[in-house]
C-alpha cells in the first residue's frame, strides 16, 4: 500500500522548506543539549529529525558516535556534506521517524528537536514505542517541542496527557516549560529508561 497522505503531505513539505533556509534551522545546538553533553558520558546518539545535522555534528565533536534520520533528502545530504567537510564520521539516514529500523537498546540518547510536536495524536503511541525499544537502559530522551499549534493556539502540540505517556515507560528526570524566540509556549523533557 502506498504512503499515507499524512506522511506524503510532510515529505513534500520538508523537502520543500529545505531548497531554502527554514526557521528552525538555526544552525545553534541548544543551550539543554550542551548541557547534556557537559555531563554525561560519551556513548551512541540518535537524532531524531536531525534537518542539516548542526546537533549530531555538536555530539560527534564530543567524540558521540552519532546517527541522524530527517525526511528531507536534502537536509540529509546537507548533514552528510558537513560531516565530511568536518572530517568527522556520522551516519545519515533519510527517512520517516516512525521507522522501526534501528536495533533494541543501541542509543544512549535519543534525541528530538521539533519532531514530535507534528505527529497525529494516531501515531504517537508507535513513535513512544520505539523511543522506549531503541533506548538503551540507563539512556536519556531529550525532546523539545511546541505546546500550542503554529497555526491554531487551540491545537496542543505537546499536551499534559503526551507528557504522561513517556512516562508509562520512562522516568521523567526534568521538565522546562519555556519560550521561543517568536514567544510561543514550548517545552523541554529530559527522561531516562530504567530496568522495570
Amino acid at each position: 500500500m502506498g504512503m499515507p497522505l499524512f506522511r506524503l503531505l510532510n515529505w513534500l513539505t520538508y523537502n520543500f522548506w529545505y531548497l531554502k533556509r527554514p526557521p528552525w534551522d538555526t544552525n545553534q545546538s541548544p543551550p539543554e543539549l550542551l548541557e547534556f553533553i557537559k555531563t554525561h558520558p560519551v556513548g551512541k546518539a540518535v537524532d531524531l529529525g536531525c534537518g542539516t545535522g548542526k546537533n549530531c555534528l555538536t555530539l560527534a565533536e564530543a567524540g558521540w558516535q552519532t546517527v541522524g534520520v530527517d525526511l528531507a533528502l536534502l537536509a540529509v545530504q546537507k548533514a552528510r556534506n558537513r560531516f565530511k567537510l568536518a572530517g568527522l564520521e556520522g551516519r545519515f539516514h533519510f527517512g520517516d521517524i516512525l521507522d522501526d529500523r534501528f536495533y533494541p537498546g543501541e542509543f544512549d540518547l535519543v534525541l528530538d528537536i521539533g519532531c514530535y510536536h507534528n505527529l497525529p495524536v494516531d501515531l504517537r503511541g508507535h513513535y513512544r514505542t520505539n523511543v522506549v525499544r531503541w533506548l538503551k537502559i540507563g539512556g536519556c530522551f531529550l525532546i523539545y517541542g511546541h505546546r500550542l499549534s503554529l497555526r491554531d493556539e487551540s491545537v496542543v502540540r505537546i499536551s499534559e496527557s503526551d507528557v504522561v505517556d513517556f512516562q508509562q515507560n520512562l522516568d521523567l528526570l526534568k521538565r522546562e516549560n519555556c519560550h521561543d524566540r517568536w514567544g510561543r509556549e514550548t517545552i523541554w523533557l529530559s527522561f531516562t529508561k530504567t530496568a522495570r
